[in-house]
């Protein structure tokens, strides 16, 4: 997942209503109001579910496969058994146990999410119509306004789905919203090509420089991601590459080094390489998942360390500030 944010577990299973013409071909999770840790300012950002990588530290696992997923919250089953009259697959314990609940089985019909009063089962991912996507992201226009911000496309891959992307890029640029854009590159060219236009700013994660290790903490290899760098830096004025540093996996100082050297090297457009702080707060939607969470730490670097990582990978490029993180 490129955002450095967390699709909300309610923001995830929050449908979306109305009659626009168009509708999105992509699976929504999440329109996550007021960040202000995914580009300049205050802004909003829209959670795409789907993505090509699997990274074992993903904060945000909900946004790993396209279509819509059942969450479920056993502490909140009162055993009604409405899911049970309602599933037609059988996925669900004789006694409304939502702890019963047979993942394999399951259709993701939704139709066990809809008929629980207790909010123990929800369905993650929803398809919107654009024009009401775009009216709630507009919503928040004035402090875009007033901070420099705007609206960012996460997920997931946001990138997965092109024409989703520019669709709605163009509504927001032609409305003088600042647009971003929170990808890995590890998309065809074409997807990047078709956005370039409709993008003020692109927020690029490089997971690992090793291309070994990235394929085995990332499920798939830097090649493309890297290519893919060295032709956006070329064609596009304002990217920021970033790093999540996960502990014993990528934060180690020559791999920050070399890195950050990429990025100078690449230069282009490339204006600054972001280091970001660990985010362990998926645990709990792995569990709604029926899935556990890999265990890398039990919490994120503080401020004190990310300054002395960011002084040491600037000292050893002989720049200053080149490499920085948001406090």
């Amino acid at each position: 997942m490129a955002g450095t944010g967390s699709a909300g577990a309610s923001g995830a299973c929050a449908g979306a209503s109305g009659t626009g013409a168009y509708m999105l071909g992509a699976y929504i999770t999440d329109v996550a109001r007021g960040s202000v840790h995914d580009g300049p300012g205050v802004r909003s950002v829209v959670y795409f579910k789907g993505c090509p990588l699997r990274c074992a530290w993903c904060h945000n696992p909900e946004t790993l496969l396209h279509g819509p997923e059942i969450l479920a919250y056993p502490a909140r089953c009162v055993s009604c058994g409405r899911c049970v009259s309602v599933c037609p697959s059988s996925c669900h314990g004789d006694a409304g146990d939502a702890r019963l609940y047979d993942r394999e089985r399951c259709a993701r019909c939704g139709k066990c999410a809809e008929a629980c009063p207790a909010g123990a089962l929800a369905v993650c991912g929803k398809r919107w119509p654009l024009a009401d996507l775009h009216a709630e992201l507009l919503k928040d226009k004035v402090y875009y306004r007033r901070t420099g911000g705007g609206v960012t496309l996460s997920g997931g891959e946001c990138l997965l789905y092109p024409g989703d992307a520019a669709s709605l890029l163009g509504l927001l640029k032609a409305g003088g919203v600042h647009t971003a854009i929170e990808t890995s590159l590890c998309v065809p060219w074409p997807h990047i090509e078709r956005v370039i236009p409709l993008t003020d700013a692109f927020l690029v994660d490089i997971k690992h420089m090793d291309a070994v290790r990235h394929a085995a903490f990332a499920g798939h290899g830097n090649a493309l991601i890297l290519d893919n760098l060295r032709r956006l830096a070329a064609a596009h004025g304002d990217i920021t590459v970033r790093v999540p540093l996960v502990p014993g996996v990528n934060d180690d100082l020559d791999n920050l080094v070399r890195t950050a050297r990429a990025a100078l090297s690449i230069g282009g457009g490339i204006r600054r390489a972001e280091l970001l702080k660990f985010n362990p707060l998926g645990g709990s939607k792995y569990a709604a998942l029926g899935q556990t969470a890999a265990a890398f730490a039990d919490g994120p670097q503080s401020g004190a360390q990310m300054d002395a990582i960011c002084e040491r990978v600037n000292g050893c490029l002989g720049v200053k500030d080149f490499v920085y993180y948001r406090a």
